[in-house]
């Protein structure tokens, strides 16, 4: 496949200076902690900040996002600090962007196109790479001005009154149909993705469908590995996971789930890779539940379930049942915070995911809330059939089963979605 369009410089900056803005309706202790996940983001894309600074405003300034002062106070820390970039925590307009690189002669970056990085980084299966490419080209199709300043615009004069366009005109153009010609191939090799999800989906669709969601670095893949005794990578990073890895769990009644942990969630979460990862993020749409990670020795960790709420409502999905686990009790400095959660969400699960702390009891919970969803049967099965019987203990909970002369009379419980599969054998329900 083609090299796609990367949001990263040829030469991508070492050394920034993050910038935060705290406008009218803002509160200052949030901005803060919104810039400090953006160091984070940066140091996850290899940027080494040099310094932070926070501008108050009532409004966005249209050609700077900031002040002109707040522009002109730059130049000099610019030189002092040998800083290559500036990284908003913001999304800036092209416009902006571009006023700010010609203002100050060094890269700038906002808060969409450095959590593009990190993802362009982090991506490492076919799929993950299609959707975050899509991301970036539709990024990028608005700004590819700014690739382009080495190369004049302005009209050519030719004979008479005829105009010709400059050589910078001409290549931006051609750059802008490379562009979207590559978001047309990107967007069909996802469809192709999308098709193969929802054949395993149908090929699956009797089990019971659990997904992990969370915001990001919230511990879903550590606690997806102690359900599922697998492997997945689990850092302490951002966005450590972008693919949806999905594995069967059994449950202590005998059922039998799939599991499956998702990409994290961010505040200020790119539309554009909201749109990208759908065929991912299809496995929290289609979840019978899910099972909301939260990291509850996080400071922020009110505003973080805000965050993930509103992607879900994003992705339609908030009508899903949902239940709270609140993990990293481990972590927990008082239990002031604690409190004032567990009072919000009295059903919330307490867990430490890493040393595995109230996992057992989460299991529990898990198996009688399915156990609810099903009927009681009573059936008679011929010997010649064993493999209804073999549905029964691998999907239900067989409460007792006698083995006659003629057939195997059994009571279980069994969830509706596999009634179908028996209804021949049943006797009473």
């Amino acid at each position: 496949m083609q090299v796609l369009y990367d949001t990263r410089a040829p030469n991508p900056p070492s050394r920034a200076i993050l910038i935060g803005v705290k406008l009218r309706d803002n509160v200052m202790h949030e901005t803060e902690e919104s810039l400090q996940e953006l160091r984070q983001l940066a140091e996850t894309a290899g940027i080494e900040v040099v310094c932070e600074t926070i501008q108050s405003r009532n409004a966005p300034n249209p050609t700077y996002f900031i002040g002109e002062g707040k522009v002109e106070e730059l130049k000099p820390l610019i030189e002092e600090l040998n800083a290559d970039a500036i990284i908003f925590d913001e999304e800036l307009s092209p416009a902006q962007n571009r006023n700010l690189e010609r203002a100050l002669d060094v890269a700038t970056i906002d808060r969409t196109g450095l959590i593009l990085q990190v993802f362009a980084q982090r991506a490492l299966t076919k799929e993950a790479r299609l959707q975050v490419a899509l991301a970036q080209l539709e990024y990028a199709l608005p700004r590819l001005t700014r690739m382009w300043t080495h190369l004049s615009r302005l009209a050519t004069g030719g004979g008479g009154s005829r105009r010709l366009r400059g050589p910078g005109e001409t290549q931006l153009e051609m750059d802008r149909r490379w562009v979207r010609r590559n978001i047309g191939r990107v967007r069909k090799a996802l469809q192709a993705v999308e098709k193969q999800r929802a054949v395993q989906r149908r090929n699956r669709s009797e089990k019971i469908k659990v997904s992990l969601v969370g915001y990001t670095n919230a511990g879903k893949s550590t606690l997806f590995n102690r359900l599922t005794g697998e492997s997945v990578l689990a850092e302490d990073k951002l966005f450590a996971t972008l693919d949806s890895t999905t594995r069967k769990v059994e449950l202590p009644q005998k059922q039998q789930i799939l599991l499956s942990d998702t990409v994290g969630f961010i505040k200020k979460l790119p539309h554009q890779l909201v749109a990208a990862f759908k065929a991912t993020l299809e496995e929290v749409v289609e979840a019978d539940l899910l099972l909301h990670v939260v990291d509850v020795s996080h400071p922020e960790a009110e505003a973080q379930i805000a965050a993930v709420n509103e992607v879900l409502d994003d992705l339609e999905a908030t009508d899903i049942p949902m239940l709270m686990i609140f993990n990293k009790i481990d972590n927990l400095q008082t239990e002031d915070d604690l409190q004032i959660l567990r009072s919000q969400y009295p059903d919330a699960h307490l867990i430490s995911a890493h040393r595995g702390d109230g996992v057992e009891t989460l299991m529990e919970a898990l198996s009688n809330r399915f156990a609810e969803l099903g009927t009681n049967l009573s059936l008679t099965i011929p010997y010649t059939d064993g493999k209804a019987l073999d549905l029964l203990y691998k999907h239900g909970t067989v409460l007792n089963a006698e083995y006659a002369s003629d057939a195997i009379h059994v009571k279980a419980r069994m969830p509706n979605r596999y009634l179908k599969s028996v209804s021949e054998f049943l006797v009473s329900s």
